[in-house]
């Protein structure tokens, strides 16, 4: 389809109630026009989607020399990564829990879940992603809850990474950057029994860098020491209308910060996690009716190993070690169909079965439990076009979540907790107005439901940490409203107002007697934001301004640790033929622990990346924190007495790939 065509057919597009995916993909590839299929679990326009949501393109991610997903979230409006050189963490519109690893965040591949909140850890953001962003055409982000479709961990926000389509040449690349990084990817696509299929194999490895922790008073501790190693694979098929997904990674991470008291500088101290997944989806159309069944198995294993001698802390003199399995299957079924010519219905359910084990020597003594779970996410939501300019989202989800069975064993006795279940209601309303053909108008309201994790209510080991079966699950609702307008001449603004009430906040505290637990903090936590950005396309240019403001109280009135009032953004990237060179500011402002007298400073980092494109080969060099400015981080208790962790400051990377 020509563009003539395309801008002939535009009109039409914006007026009809449902475009047909071919007409998206059109408008997507040929004027720019962004698509997201999270916000509804169907393909639409973003600009249209009831959601506030940003989402970036595989064009721009490839231009812009990112390497991890986490780096790309990090200059998204309203989010910004926090790492503790063992996982690196989301903060969304100002506020990241320390400590928390994206259980408030979904993570989604190609729609499949990665963080699974009854695991014990699972960032999967940073290197436990394993998906290079070469083979990425876009990534979806929303701010804000999305419980109302995705159910537990779609508190915050969720970002869903969508992989390009099975099939076409074979390709692959190596990368390596200063630090000793060093990795490679490769790919390979056919045709079969009816199918495309897919299969790509990824590594990479990082020696590390030199650390120094005053707080350990021990000196520069070798690079060797900061070394993470991982490794992936990921299979796909697509037929006419059934796919089929097999995805599995492993990640080691060594810990110089020595964590929980363990011996400074010994190398056997780190994290592992291994993730393995399969999915088939079969998406049969009856008439007008559109179906989906989805199910998958899940397998993630955390596991870790801690040397002690009694010097840090006299408690603990022998080797700690612990491996926790944890595995779920799950259905879902959709259906979405017309009830007349202005309204759409989607009606669906998931349903997951779960367990998590945990194993574990303390102190020369075995200690352990388990967790058999069952969790429910049923959904209904109505799209009616009001008319031509106004349109109306209602939607509600019944969630729950039964605790089968449960119990601890510690210091050679059992312990078994009563079952329990938990369910609630979560609304979702929109209300998207087009009074001009230049403006969009969206308010919308939601709300957000997430169960304590599994950790959080039943784990134990005798020592450092103790369970809590009356934890309550969190609630937040969220009231947003955007007006997005083109300008015209290739520029579009965007302008956000939110506000937020969570209920039960889940935090670990000390119970009164030396011991770690998870409790909800009484009260309601209150959070505001406001949001602009500005974003233009003209003819070998494009570039992105955005900025936010963010204000978080606790119910005393305090501000809330390690949340931001101030984050900004700048972006330019220059285009001639095949080359493209990008520059970009980020600006975090200050952040600070009241409580625990910690503040990590504001910070300002620069980066730039350099691209050429040609037929058969790519090249792709780019430098981070060109200013060596190191942007600090607050960290967990677990680093006590490390309160704060910075970056690793300037480092160049360059990538060599090519295509058969």
């Amino acid at each position: 389809m020509s563009r003539s065509l395309a801008l002939a057919i535009l009109p039409t597009l914006l007026l009809a109630q449902e475009p047909g995916l071919d007409d998206l993909k059109d408008l997507q590839d040929l004027l720019k026009q962004p698509v997201i299929s999270s916000a509804s679990k169907r393909l639409q326009r973003l600009k249209e989607a009831p959601v506030d949501a940003t989402v970036l393109s595989g064009e721009d991610l490839r231009r812009l020399g990112y390497r991890t997903l986490s780096e790309a979230l990090d200059g998204v409006l309203g989010f910004r990564t926090v790492r503790d050189r063992a996982y690196d963490n989301l903060a969304v519109r100002g506020l990241q829990i320390v400590g928390d690893l994206n259980t408030r965040v979904l993570i989604l591949l190609d729609g499949h879940t990665l963080n699974s909140s009854d695991s014990l850890a699972g960032s999967m953001i940073g290197e436990d992603f394993g998906i290079p962003l070469e083979r990425v055409e876009r990534i979806e982000i929303i701010r804000g809850p999305a419980s109302a479709l995705y159910g537990n961990t779609a508190f915050m926000g969720m970002v869903n990474v969508i992989t390009r389509p099975p099939g076409g040449r074979a390709e692959g690349a190596l990368e390596g950057q200063s630090r000793g990084g060093f990795g490679g990817w490769g790919r390979a696509g056919w045709t079969g029994s009816g199918a495309t299929w897919d299969i790509m194999a990824s590594g990479w490895q990082r020696k590390g860098t030199a650390l120094d922790f005053p707080e350990l008073g021990v000196g520069t501790l070798p690079a060797d020491l900061d070394r993470e190693e991982r490794q992936s694979a990921y299979l796909r098929a697509k037929g006419k209308d059934w796919s089929l997904a097999g995805y599995a990674m492993s990640n080691l991470r060594r810990l110089a910060s020595a964590p929980y008291s363990s011996v400074i500088g010994d190398a056997s101290n780190h994290y592992k996690d291994s993730l393995v997944f399969g999915e088939f989806k079969a998406e049969p159309r009856f008439g007008k009716v559109e179906t989906l069944v989805r199910v998958y198995a899940d397998h993630y294993v955390f596991s870790d190993v801690f040397s002690y001698d009694g010097v840090r802390d006299p408690a603990f003199t022998q080797p700690f070690s612990e491996r926790d399995p944890s595995q779920g299957q799950g259905l879902e079924v959709q259906a979405r169909f017309p009830v007349s010519g202005s309204q759409m219905l989607t009606v669906g359910s998931e349903q997951k079965w779960g367990q998590l084990r945990i194993e574990g020597i303390n102190e020369g003594s075995p200690f352990g439990g388990r967790v058999d779970s069952r969790s429910g996410n049923s959904y209904l939501q109505m799209d009616s076009t009001l008319n031509e300019w106004a349109q109306l989202v209602l939607g509600i989800q019944h969630a729950s979540h039964r605790i089968t069975l449960a119990e601890s064993f510690v210091s050679g006795q059992t312990t078994s907790f009563q079952p329990s279940t938990h369910q609630d209601w979560t609304p979702r309303f929109a209300l998207i107005l087009n009074p001009t053909s230049m403006d969009i108008l969206k308010l919308l309201y939601g709300g957000g439901y997430r169960y304590p994790t599994h950790v959080e209510r039943y784990y134990q080991d005798g020592q450092g940490y103790l369970a809590n079966p009356g934890l309550q699950p969190e609630t937040i609702r969220t009231a947003q409203a955007i007006w997005v307008r083109t300008w015209g001449g290739g520029i579009q603004s965007q302008v956000g107002w939110s506000e937020s009430s969570w209920e039960r906040l889940i935090e670990y505290e000390d119970d009164g007697n030396g011991l770690v637990q998870a409790q909800n903090k009484p009260g309601t936590t209150r959070g505001r934001a406001a949001e602009v950005e500005l974003l233009g396309r003209h003819p070998g240019w494009t570039w992105m301004l955005q900025g936010g403001a963010y204000h978080w109280l606790r119910d005393d009135g305090a501000r809330f640790p390690d949340s931001t009032r101030i984050q900004a953004g700048l972006r330019v990237t220059r285009i001639w033929g095949p080359w493209s060179l990008t520059g970009e500011a980020r600006h975090v402002g200050r952040r600070e622990d009241a409580a625990l007298g910690v503040v990590a400073p504001a910070a300002t980092t620069l980066r730039s990346a350099l691209r050429w494109e040609g037929r058969q080969a790519w090249v792709s060099a780019s430098m981070e924190d060109l200013t060596d400015a190191r942007r600090m981080d607050l960290v967990a208790l677990d680093y006590a007495p490390i309160a704060r962790m910075a970056s690793d400051g300037r480092t160049w990377r360059i990538t060599l790939g090519w295509r058969f």
